[in-house]
C-alpha cells in the first residue's frame, strides 16, 4: 500500500533514447518489499496512449497503470509495480510501447453498489472492504427494514486472488445472503454494526466516543489493476464541543492486507480510528514504536486479526475500551491532525485465508509494513 509519487518528467527528457526515460528504485532497510511506484508524467501526458515499464536489467515488462483522476481522458501519472531485495537498486524504464500484459481479475477494484441499498465496497487480491451509504442510514431512520446505520468499516473475508466484489453481489441477487455463506472463495461474516469495524473514525470529547456516520458522497478517482483510489464525503457530526467535518481518500493498492485513509478533518486536533472488539474474547496488542495496534480474536471457527497501522508523526497513543453494551468494545488509535489531515492504514489477516501462519506472524508483518511506511523507496531520475 506504501505509494511513491515524487517524480515529474516529460518522457524523453531524462534519456538519450527518444521517449524512454529512466529512474532509479532503492529500497534503503533490510526488508525485501514489492511496492507501487507513481510517477507524474508532466507536460508529456496530453500525447501518451501507450505507456509501459521495463526492468532496465533483464528488459521484462512490469505491470504497471495509467491513471487520470479528473477524467479529461489525459493519463496524468503512471503507477508501476516494483520488486526490490533487501538494500537492492534497481532502474526502471519508462516508455512509448503497447502493454503485453492481458487484463487479469487479479487486480483492484473498487465500486459504489446500488443493487445492495447503496454499499461502497474496495478488494485487492488479498482482502475486501464495504462501506454503508445515505439511502441505508435513511432506511434505518425511518424504521424500514434492510438497513445499515454505521460509518464503520465492514470486512469481506476472501481465501481467493481474483476480484470477487462483482460475483458476490450478482450471487446475493439470485440468492439473498450469498456473500454471508463461503462457496469456497471466502464470504462476509464480520460484524461491524453501529461499531467503527475495522478502520472507522470519530472523536473522544469528555470521555465519550462520538463516530461519523454513513458516507453521504463518493467519487471514483482510479480502478486498478495496480491501485484503486476513491473519495467519501460525510455530513458533520456533532461533538459535545465541536461539529467534527470529514472527507476521507481510500485507496487500494495490489499484494498489501492493507486499505489507506486519507482524512481531512476540520473540527478536532486529534482524530480516533477504530478496531471493534466484539465479544472481547481476542488479545489486544499495541507496539507504540513501531505505531500499530491489533485484535486477535476467534472468529466462526478461524481466526482473525484487525489491526491499524500508522505513520508515527501522526501517533498519539491508544484507548483499550471495554464495555458490556453490544458493539461499543473497540480498541481506538488516536491520531495527531496534522495541517488539517491524518492518514492511516485498515486491513487484516484470516487464517481461513492461509495468507498468515497465525498471530505472530501478522504482528511480524505489522512491524514490517511500520518500517516500510517510515522508509519509503527512494525514486530519482537517470540522465
Amino acid at each position: 500500500m506504501i505509494t511513491v509519487a515524487c517524480l515529474i518528467f516529460a518522457l524523453g527528457s531524462c534519456n538519450c533514447n527518444h521517449n524512454t526515460t529512466l529512474v532509479s528504485v532503492v529500497n534503503t532497510i533490510d526488508i525485501d518489499r514489492t511496492e507501487i511506484v507513481k510517477v507524474d508524467l508532466g507536460e508529456s501526458s496530453s500525447s501518451l496512449h501507450d505507456v509501459i515499464v521495463t526492468d532496465n536489467t533483464s528488459g521484462e515488462e512490469v505491470l504497471s497503470q495509467l491513471i487520470d483522476k479528473d477524467k479529461d481522458g489525459v493519463f496524468e501519472t503512471i503507477a508501476f509495480q516494483a520488486s526490490l531485495s533487501a538494500n537492492e537498486a534497481k532502474q526502471y524504464k519508462i516508455k512509448e510501447e503497447k502493454t503485453s500484459f492481458a487484463s487479469s481479475e487479479v487486480k483492484t477494484f473498487a465500486r459504489f453498489v446500488p443493487e445492495r441499498t447503496d454499499d461502497f465496497t474496495w478488494e485487492n487480491n488479498r482482502v475486501a472492504f464495504r462501506v454503508y451509504g445515505p439511502k441505508a442510514q435513511a432506511m434505518v431512520e425511518d424504521n424500514i427494514p434492510g438497513g445499515t446505520l454505521s460509518g464503520g468499516v465492514d470486512c469481506w473475508l476472501k481465501k481467493v486472488e481474483y476480484s470477487i466484489i462483482d460475483k458476490w453481489y450478482k450471487g446475493n441477487i439470485d440468492e439473498p445472503g450469498y456473500y454471508h455463506i463461503d462457496h469456497g472463495e471466502g464470504l462476509d461474516n464480520y460484524h461491524v454494526g453501529p461499531s467503527l469495524g475495522c478502520g472507522g473514525t470519530g472523536v473522544i470529547e469528555d470521555g465519550k466516543l462520538i463516530t461519523s456516520l454513513n458516507y453521504t458522497a463518493y467519487n471514483v478517482l482510479t480502478n486498478g489493476p495496480l491501485s484503486s483510489e476513491f473519495e467519501l464525503g460525510y455530513a458533520p457530526y456533532v461533538g459535545t464541543k465541536h461539529n467534527i467535518q470529514e472527507q476521507k481518500t481510500v485507496s487500494i493498492n495490489l499484494n498489501d492486507n492493507f486499505t489507506k485513509f486519507e482524512i481531512k478533518v476540520d473540527g478536532a486536533d486529534t482524530l480516533v480510528a477504530g478496531i471493534t472488539l466484539h465479544d472481547n474474547l481476542g488479545v489486544v496488542s499495541v507496539d507504540s514504536t513501531s505505531a500499530w495496534a491489533s485484535y486477535w480474536t476467534p472468529h466462526k471457527g478461524e481466526e482473525l486479526g484487525t489491526s491499524i497501522v500508522v505513520d508515527p508523526k501522526y501517533y498519539a497513543g491508544y484507548s483499550h475500551v471495554v464495555s458490556d453494551v453490544k458493539d461499543k468494545s473497540h480498541l481506538l488509535v488516536h491520531l495527531k491532525v496534522i495541517d488539517g489531515k491524518v492518514e492511516y492504514y485498515a486491513g487484516f489477516a484470516w487464517s481461513g485465508s492461509k495468507q498468515y501462519k497465525n498471530k505472530e506472524d501478522w504482528e511480524d508483518n505489522l512491524t514490517k509494513f511500520s518500517k516500510r511506511i517510515s522508509n519509503p523507496l527512494q525514486v530519482e531520475f537517470i540522465p
